[in-house]
């Protein structure tokens, strides 16, 4: 596939070119250029109006349009449920599990998350996959429910089974049909009769998706230096008690997330959130509500360090982003949103933090060295530089996780312990190789955590992990989900 195409929007597939009339209308969230909550979208009325996830304009009384609800994993976004839209409230008694038949599209050949020159997702003629419902519930608004509890609303949400390990690819577009087989009942009383018409999320400018964590980015904002005609395109989430009453009166931490080569020379912004959750995991709200905080992430026009030790002014160009928020002047938030519109946004200069995987990480690495009085901490996934440039890390705190199959990551830091110990450094490398086993589920990670913990509390300026049999591909799907790693993170604060 071309540039043009992973630029463009998504189009219906020729196989429902016959049933096009019958499908709910719909367009795309985050994956366009325009969408989002940057500022772009507000042309489109929002991620609320007729270019947003929902809700719709009222047609027939019934069934509205469908919307795919996604989530970013480590293995690139999977479709964990579709949000089925009525023009009026659903008794919750009146679904059974079988009460629609729901299907997603796979994703088009040759797709791996992450990887450069990848083709569309989307671009598949192959047949939706039945998904099984694994738990049905109403809800006010297209998304998941933690409790899968029904509440009072319109929406009828159709969940699937979610794999507990978040490093395995997908194999999901973000194209999923539903056709309603058994009638459903208003809480008013009216009975909306089972019908044979497929419901599909494509619409006239794309696939109508949700993405928990990643529709409350702002993409498509430019830093810029009219002095030297540079410029930077990024994404930033901005924390929800930022965005409400008083919010511009707290000072934030600020993590600086660098993605990898794979989202760069062909990549939009929206990619930079959805490919990896190497930026979207600090944006998570469970994770907002551990460690609230200001996240960004650069979309580069090409690579920006490569394996020669060299590196474009982009990189540079990142630094002076940073700086830039650093300065307290940062009013650029959507004009069109009340909760945002004019707020200068404050930065706590002790608490910024830089982390990456691959290119990503060999950026924050450099960063940290060049600019040693910025950061507090960096966590540093599969990314290595050349020992010479790394001196001043010495002195920082930095967390450094690699897999044992990584022979470039895993060596290269190995020969900077010894220039970072002659420099005064305290460096903390176990012989002991971590159990990547021990990070999924999610829930189940006391084990390494008392580990990790373990290793750290020597409070060294910097300590080096490695996993046995992971290779680079697997770090990024992997470790970022390391609970003690990004706990470690917070609690770094520079004098």
């Amino acid at each position: 596939m071309t540039d043009i195409s992973r630029r463009s929007f998504v189009t219906v597939g020729a196989a429902f070119a016959g049933v096009a009339s019958a499908m709910g209308s719909g367009v795309q969230a985050v994956r366009a250029e325009g969408g989002g909550n940057g500022f772009m979208a507000a042309s489109a009325g929002g991620p609320d109006g007729p270019d947003g996830p929902g809700p719709n304009r009222h047609k027939a009384p019934g069934l509205q349009g469908i919307c795919a609800l996604c989530e970013v994993t480590g293995g690139g976004e999977k479709v964990y449920g579709i949000a089925a839209e009525y023009d009026a409230a659903i008794d919750p008694a009146s679904l059974i599990h079988d009460t629609y038949t729901t299907s997603v599209f796979p994703a088009a050949q040759g797709f791996f998350a992450g990887m450069p020159h990848e083709p569309d997702k989307n671009d598949n003629t192959a047949a939706p996959k039945p998904r099984p419902v694994v738990a049905i519930y109403t809800s006010d608004g297209p998304a998941i429910r933690p409790d899968r509890q029904s509440v009072t609303g319109r929406y009828v949400i159709t969940e699937f089974r979610h794999d507990p390990d978040l490093s395995v690819p997908t194999t999901d577009s973000d194209r999923v049909t539903l056709t309603q087989d058994k009638s459903v009942r208003t809480t008013g009383g009216v009975v909306y009769a089972a019908s044979k018409t497929v419901w599909s999320n494509a619409g006239r400018r794309g696939n109508r998706v949700a993405i928990r964590g990643v529709d409350a980015w702002e993409q498509h904002h430019w830093w810029w230096d009219d002095t030297r005609s540079a410029w930077l395109e990024y994404s930033i989430y901005l924390p929800k008690s930022f965005l409400a009453e008083g919010g511009e009166n707290r000072a934030y931490p600020l993590v600086l997330a660098v993605t990898h080569s794979g989202t760069s020379p062909d990549g939009t912004c929206a990619q930079t959130l959805t490919e990896q959750c190497i930026a979207s995991i600090w944006s998570l709200p469970e994770e907002q509500e551990r460690h609230e905080c200001v996240v960004i992430t650069p979309r580069y026009e090409r690579t920006t360090m490569n394996d020669y030790w060299e590196h474009t002014s982009d990189v540079e160009n990142t630094y002076r982003l940073v700086e830039s928020l650093l300065g307290n002047t940062w009013n650029y938030g959507n004009p069109n949103l009340d909760d945002r519109r004019d707020k200068i946004l404050k930065i706590d200069p002790k608490r910024v933090y830089c982390t990456g995987w691959s290119m990503g990480a060999m950026t924050s690495l450099w960063l940290m060295a060049k600019h040693p009085q910025t950061f507090a901490a960096g966590l540093i996934i599969a990314g290595q530089q050349r020992p010479g440039d790394l001196v001043p890390l010495a002195s920082q705190k930095v967390l450094i996780i690699t897999g044992s199959e990584d022979d470039k990551a895993t060596p290269w830091n190995e020969k900077c312990i010894p220039v970072w110990e002659q420099a005064g450094g305290r460096v903390v490398r176990p012989a002991e190789r971590l159990d990547p086993a021990q990070i999924f589920p999610l829930d189940s990670q006391q084990k390494l955590t008392d580990q990790v913990n373990s290793y750290l509390a020597h409070d060294a300026n910097i300590t080096f992990l490695t996993f046995e049999g992971v290779d680079h591909m697997g770090s990024a799907r992997k470790f970022f989900y390391i609970k003690a790693a990004r706990d470690w993170l917070f609690r770094q604060v520079k004098a």
